[in-house]
């Protein structure tokens, strides 16, 4: 057995001190001693730049704070940009869609004027015609007149059509046309393409700017009349057969118009949102 006044024995504890714990040294160096350079409990070193600084608080406007990193807000959320297209967006062509529409309202009331000569003068229209000069005489009730307000109407449509053309390449870049921009014309002119070639290229030009759930005039309802309508040239020797099938193609005429003006209507309301005026 040994002396308790001696000192420690194989490890043993001297008198009065605690029995060390498995693992622990009996003697542990100081804290932060160049034994335990990693001691958690040591005072951290600092760079030299941060000397003088306290404890959770370093120099500099974008170090954290408290242990938390601040971030401005702006760089945070940063506003979303508006994709800005190279091509500059046209001028709606509203202006030409107001002349289209006079123009066919004026070729309808000439086709009515001359419907109404024909039925009330018993086909002697040309007794009523205008000289002119150079042996050019204008019938009210013959074609001259229809002819020339025909042609202002074809080329009034043309332009608007154009223009809207080249608002919705502008507008819709992705938009896909049946036919060429020469066809916007030719389209009208050359014969048996004209019965389908304007219609595409009028349902081509508002579905570029009208999506399907907004679009309320049916092109249907407008193409139809409008080759119904072609019947007004017929002449025949027989004036009531005449006036029978002038008289039908005049009303396909009307309601032809009626679309008509609608789809314009639509077409440039259409315009008018996207560009921003409405």
């Amino acid at each position: 057995m040994s002396d308790p006044r001696t000192p420690h024995q194989n490890g043993a504890a001297p008198w009065g001190e605690p029995v060390p714990q498995r693992g622990m040294q009996p003697h542990p160096e100081q804290l932060g001693s160049p034994a335990h350079p990693q001691s958690p409990y040591a005072e951290p070193q600092y760079p030299q730049h941060y000397a003088g600084a306290t404890t959770g608080q370093h120099a500099g406007p974008h170090t954290p704070v408290s242990g938390q990193q601040r971030v401005p807000v702006d760089r945070a959320h940063p506003p979303a940009r508006r994709r800005t297209s190279s091509k500059p967006l046209p001028e709606p062509p509203a202006g030409l869609a107001v002349g289209t529409t006079v123009a066919a309202c004026c070729l309808l009331f000439v086709e009515l004027a001359g419907l109404a000569i024909l039925v009330f003068t018993g086909g002697r229209g040309e007794e009523l015609g205008i000289n002119i000069g150079l042996g050019i005489r204008i019938d009210p009730n013959g074609a001259t007149v229809a002819l020339l307000f025909a042609l202002a109407a074809y080329v009034a449509a043309g332009i608007w059509l154009q223009a809207s053309r080249a608002f919705a390449e502008a507008w819709n870049p992705a938009a896909r046309f049946a036919h060429g921009r020469a066809w916007t014309w030719l389209g009208w002119l050359v014969p048996v393409a004209n019965f389908w070639v304007p219609f595409r290229v009028v349902r081509d030009i508002r579905g570029a700017v009208l999506p399907d759930g907004q679009r309320r005039v049916a092109l249907g309802l407008w193409w139809p009349f409008w080759l119904l309508s072609g019947l007004r040239v017929f002449t025949s020797s027989d004036q009531d057969v005449e006036i029978i099938v002038r008289s039908v193609a005049v009303v396909a005429l009307t309601v032809a118009f009626i679309h008509w003006v609608r789809i314009v209507r639509e077409t440039t309301a259409a315009q008018e949102k996207a560009a921003g005026f409405a």
